[in-house]
């Protein structure tokens, strides 16, 4: 082992201690959340603000970003051209919320339609785990793609988690 100085010492712990501290102060890099509005490839929108989440005003605030349309472009479309992007940009007409009433387990997605959670389906139904009615036909959503079963599940969990597990 060779011998160190003191002040060898101390400069090498007083560096290690800054680059520390600096590596600290980076953000996280975590994978953004998404909501999405439909059942293909790609549909989404970025989150950007949450509030209330569990309660009877949970709100979801997002966006659609130029990097939801490439992942629906690129998923869905096959298609990899800014042309799609910016097409995709255009058509896509969501609002910019999603929002719930987690003590009533009533919410609406991202377009427009509104639901209620009405719990586990019984043992041994041929059914989804969970019973959701569509508010405005009475209907209970099958669990296929094109009931919206999967979208609507998705959104009520985020809005209120540890209901529907």
């Amino acid at each position: 082992m060779y011998p160190q100085s003191k002040s060898f010492s101390r400069k090498f712990l007083t560096a290690k201690f800054v680059l520390l501290s600096v590596i600290s102060l980076q953000p996280a890099t975590a994978a953004s959340e998404e909501i999405y509005y439909g059942s293909r490839a790609g549909m989404s929108a970025t989150v950007v603000s949450k509030s209330g989440i569990g309660t009877a005003n949970a709100v979801i605030r997002v966006e659609h970003l130029p990097k939801n349309a490439k992942a629906y472009c690129v998923e869905y479309e096959q298609d990899n051209s800014m042309a799609c992007v910016r097409r995709t940009m255009v058509d896509v007409k969501i609002p910019d919320r999603v929002s719930g009433n987690c003590t009533k387990k009533t919410w609406s997605d991202l377009s427009g339609r509104s639901y209620a959670f009405l719990g586990r389906h019984k043992a041994g139904d041929f059914a989804p785990d969970y019973a959701i009615k569509h508010a405005l036909s009475g209907e209970i959503l099958d669990g296929s793609s094109a009931s919206g079963y999967g979208e609507a599940l998705s959104v009520f969990q985020a809005l209120c988690p540890g209901i529907a597990k």
